[in-house]
């Protein structure tokens, strides 16, 4: 079975897809999201919604101007999708305090403080323990001290992805759930996507599988340098006061979240497309929870999740034009910060299928070929 022509078909259902869904279909485009699940139903639904640009892989450099230009852009699309679809997803300022226990921890912190101080917009500061526990009672009498962070941004990933697919489908975006297995093509020029049973036609089609991205090489011909890493977080339920402010340690957190639970995470783990919780997992994420937060050894633990985010090979995005291919793109790569880099990937995707370049700060640095081509 042939389906009818689309202008693009987008492979994968995750907030990359669903965002450049919703985007492309304002712009005019007829788009068609294929998801082999459901809705959300891997990283980005299970994701813990941090939206912190001054962190992570790539900053400050080459990737502190994009992950700024995203936040902006998170600030503005909350409102956007709100009004547009009635759905709120929840965007908040959260303060942020990220714990240090030794020295070597706190000269640190003290060395990024000395850059990020310059970022317009954000309030970062080093405090003491005293000044620590006086932000969050809660936070460990053992901390030497805390880079203190003021008002990076949160919000809960699976109403962000309902919200831009409910506003996509207000300009005809559809989803159909049907699993994708290669690529049509007429020379440079891909012309449709085959399914497990059929095929649909396409003017333009765009990769956007998170971990699964990396499959696609074989369809195309060029490889795309993307593997899974697992991360796993645990939800709690404690009689003690709600978290002020987020807190973190090393690569792990803990935050008090809208459902009136403790989230803990988490964890960065090469299992393959193993989606399974493990007890190494949670008793890691548990260590360094109470490190944290000592007092709520009485947390009862009442879901243990797990997800795979989909890792480049130098844990950047890669969204541009696949090489060798008129009209092939790909959206994929943004490892744990998927939720922050999703507004920039999106934008980024409408730019080049529309004037084939893009102005999102930063975009230069996400491009496939600055991956050596294998042989």
């Amino acid at each position: 079975m042939t389906t009818g022509s689309r202008d693009v078909v987008i492979v994968g259902g995750g907030i990359v897809a669903c965002l450049s869904g919703y985007l492309l279909g304002r712009r005019g485009y007829k788009v068609t999201i294929l998801e082999k699940d459901s809705l959300g139903s891997h990283a980005s639904g299970f994701a813990f919604g941090g939206l912190d640009p001054l962190t992570g892989v790539g900053v400050p450099e080459p990737l502190l101007e994009f992950g700024l230009w995203c936040y902006g852009r998170h600030r503005s699309l909350a409102r956007e999708l709100h009004e547009a679809t009635g759905i709120s997803v929840e965007f908040e300022l959260r303060d942020r305090l990220s714990l240090a226990f030794t020295n070597e921890e706190a000269r640190a912190a003290k060395k990024d403080i000395e850059w990020m101080k310059d970022v317009g917009g954000f309030n970062v500061e080093w405090v003491n323990n005293r000044q620590a526990r006086e932000l969050e009672p809660q936070v460990s009498p053992e901390c030497t001290g805390a880079l203190f962070e003021q008002s990076p941004g949160a919000l809960e990933p699976y109403r962000f992805i309902l919200a831009a697919m409910r506003a996509g489908e207000r300009y005809g975006v559809e989803m159909v759930q049907r699993r994708a297995t290669g690529l049509i093509s007429d020379g440079s020029r891909c012309t449709g996507v085959t399914l497990e049973n059929g095929s649909i036609n396409a003017g333009i089609v765009v990769l956007a599988m998170g971990p699964w991205t990396g499959q696609a090489s074989a369809w195309c011909g060029v490889d795309i340098p993307v593997t899974p890493l697992r991360g796993q977080i645990l939800k709690l339920r404690t009689s003690h006061d709600p978290l002020k402010l987020a807190v973190n340690y090393a690569h792990s957190y803990v935050a008090s979240k809208s459902d009136g639970l403790i989230w803990a995470g988490t964890t960065e783990e090469e299992a393959g497309f193993d989606e399974g919780t493990t007890a190494a997992a949670r008793d890691s994420i548990m260590a360094d929870f109470l490190k944290m937060i000592p007092g709520m050894q009485d947390a009862e633990l009442l879901q243990q999740t797990a997800c795979l985010r989909p890792l480049s090979a130098d844990g950047m995005p890669i969204v541009d034009r696949v090489t060798g291919w008129d009209n092939l793109y790909v959206a994929t790569g943004a490892g744990r910060k998927g939720i922050l880099w999703s507004t920039g990937m999106a934008h980024i995707v409408l730019d080049l299928i529309d004037a084939g370049r893009s102005d999102v700060e930063g975009a230069e640095h996400l491009k496939l070929d600055r991956f050596p081509a294998k042989v």
